[in-house]
């Protein structure tokens, strides 16, 4: 199979010149973590711009300086094998589809999990592709914590733990924007100064509005934010029966439980690119 073969042809992007809140509004709209980023009135590809990155520079309102523009990309005609070791090396989880320079389409893990592996009949267990090492959140962390748990962790989601240790949930980047809100703050910059008796002289003076949009994290806990109801799996699962429940539950994780339901371990979407690779 090829690229072309799975990919998303219908692409949604922000164009540059552009703000923060273009980007904003676009991530929220799709529940996605990154998104494409194009020069205006062309489909030249600029790069892409992530909600991670939205949250590291929240002054910055020029869209332009907040893409990330060393991005992978492919072509339609590269194999899913090519992609998927492309995913595996970069670490991102969405790629635009380049053809003579100009964006033609998206392909994501999730394309790759949900049309190809899904399909494949792919008998080897889950043991196979899972981590064994686990990064868990507890469940009344509240969610700006969970975010830079997240972020030294390298993951976009993480099992939640009671105060007994037991999983109860899972909380991602998704869970976070739905129940976050766009601020929008104004303020206003003098341009030129002016001296302690010339305030008769406001009016005439050069101001200039500057105004940003910002995502407002709730102040609450992430049980409150969590998804509670958990798809799992045990280590003998196939690896096509995991992509089939991703797939149907719209999961990008799988914890995997031992026989007395004990966390052992998890499986990634993306880890199941590998089964392609190896």
């Amino acid at each position: 199979m090829k690229v072309k073969d799975v990919m998303t042809k219908e692409i949604k992007w922000v164009e540059v010149p552009g703000s923060r809140s273009d980007a904003l509004d676009l991530l929220r709209k799709l529940g996605v973590s990154a998104v494409p980023v194009v020069k205006r009135g062309t489909e030249e590809l600029v790069g892409m711009v992530t909600l991670r990155k939205l949250f590291e520079h929240p002054d910055e309102d020029q869209l332009a300086m907040l893409v990330d523009r060393d991005v992978p990309t492919v072509s339609p005609d590269e194999s899913l094998e090519d992609a998927a070791l492309k995913f595996l090396r970069s670490g991102v989880r969405r790629m635009p589809v380049l053809k003579d320079g100009k964006i033609v389409g998206i392909i994501t893990v999730r394309d790759i999990v949900y049309r190809a592996i899904a399909e494949m009949g792919i008998e080897r267990p889950a043991s196979d592709l899972m981590r064994k090492h686990v990064f868990v959140v507890w469940e009344g962390t509240p969610i700006k914590a969970a975010i830079e748990i997240m972020d030294l962790a390298g993951f976009r989601g993480l099992p939640v733990i009671n105060e007994n240790g037991v999983m109860v949930g899972i909380i991602d980047d998704y869970d976070i924007i739905r129940v976050s809100e766009v601020e929008v703050d104004s303020k206003v910059s003098q341009m030129s100064g002016r001296s302690e008796g010339d305030s008769w002289t406001w009016d005439s003076e050069d101001r200039i509005y500057i105004t940003k949009s910002m995502l407002k994290i709730p102040d609450k806990l992430v049980k409150d934010v969590m998804t509670k109801e958990l798809v799992t799996i045990t280590r003998k699962t196939p690896i096509s029966r995991v992509a089939q429940l991703m797939k149907q539950n719209k999961v990008e994780q799988t914890p995997v439980v031992s026989s007395e339901g004990k966390l052992v371990g998890i499986v990634r979407d993306i880890d199941l690119l590998r089964a392609l690779t190896e």
